[in-house]
């Protein structure tokens, strides 16, 4: 379960591991959900977004976007030397910057992209090598919770009962929070390494070239991918450690029946729209027209999204909504919740 509370349940774990109280432990704990806290911008953002030009819009965006620079390396490090400038303690340098890259490398071999490296490399990634109810990963960050609330709940004098599990965890507690450090690393530095096998496997069988990056993972050891099959359709593949390949099929390009010039002439803007936009969630498009006389509406959605029923990421749509008389648009978004919105123009470079 890679979110707010396993980030913090890691941070405690890096709190057993070295030892750390009192005002120490409270700050790397904090240290380990910094960087979630870029909701806080993010909703600032979202306020200003549509009072900005697309191009002031889209650089806030790197900066005040979820997961975007607050995710970044360059975050890490400017909060890590500001902290040691202050504090003049190596030992709780060390623990916080473990901490929040800890936060970045779960959510980074997640399935959500990321720009971990910004502004010097501005495409976003992901290793999307385990998903976010990853059981490794949740055991592992868990654990160190429990410890810390059966320490908290037995010095309240509650949860008698369990008073022979607190004595067995408090008499081998370093042999726990080792193994569980060391599970959590081995997994960490396996699960991609893995993945990337799997990924040479399909390229193998499909005879093409997987790409690793859009290979998503939708449960343990499961995978979602896709790629260009031909000129008018994708292949859509969902594949396992254990069984490879199981499920596979063709999505067109194109999902309207009739091909015109107008279709390709609204098609080409919706595509170039979108090209322009902040974030790009759609790594595989498909593209929708309908319209009468005077309206032409545009959707454009990802191929994978028939394959899942919730996705954080690519399970999204983009309603285009055009006025043929005057060449004006209106747009909207439908979110993973089936949640449709307007989307600001502004979000978009109209050329």
């Amino acid at each position: 379960m890679v979110n707010s509370l396993s980030h913090a349940g890691i941070g405690l774990l890096i709190v057993l591991l070295l030892g750390l109280r009192g005002r120490e432990s409270k700050l790397v704990v904090l240290f380990s959900i910094l960087p979630d806290l870029d909701f806080i911008p993010y909703g600032i953002f979202l306020l200003l977004e549509k009072n900005l030009s697309s191009e002031i819009r889209n650089s806030l965006f790197y900066l005040m976007g979820h997961r975007e620079f607050m995710h970044s390396i360059l975050f890490i490090i400017i909060v890590v030397l500001f902290l040691h400038i202050m504090e003049k303690n190596l030992r709780l340098t060390i623990a916080c910057f473990l901490a929040m890259i800890g936060h970045v490398y779960l959510d980074y071999a997640t399935s959500w992209k990321m720009r971990p490296f910004f502004p010097f490399i501005k495409e976003s990634s992901t290793l999307g090598a385990f998903d976010f109810f990853d059981p490794i990963i949740t055991v592992v960050s868990l654990i160190p919770l429990f410890i810390v609330l059966l320490k908290y709940q037995r010095n309240k004098g509650k949860w008698p009962k369990m008073d022979p599990l607190y004595r067995y965890l408090q008499k081998n507690k370093r042999t726990i929070v080792v193994s569980l450090s060391c599970v959590f690393l081995i997994w960490c530095a396996l699960a991609p390494v893995v993945k990337l096998m799997l990924a040479e496997h399909v390229s193998a069988t499909e005879n093409y070239d997987i790409s690793y990056q859009n290979m998503a993972p939708t449960s343990f050891g499961k995978f979602l991918g896709a790629y260009s099959f031909n000129d008018t359709h994708y292949k859509i593949f969902e594949a396992s450690y254990w069984k490879g390949v199981h499920r596979s099929d063709l999505i067109p390009v194109n999902s309207y029946e009739y091909v015109t010039t107008e279709n390709y002439e609204y098609i080409s803007r919706v595509a170039a729209l979108y090209d322009s936009s902040l974030p790009q969630e759609i790594d595989y498009p498909v593209y929708d027209i309908k319209g009468n006389s005077t309206t032409s509406i545009v959707t454009i959605s990802d191929a994978r999204s028939v394959y899942v029923d919730h996705w954080a990421y690519f399970k999204v749509e983009y309603i285009f909504i055009f006025d043929k008389e005057n060449s004006s648009y209106v747009v909207f978004m439908k979110d993973q919740r089936n949640i449709k919105r307007s989307v600001p123009l502004n979000r978009f470079i109209d050329t």
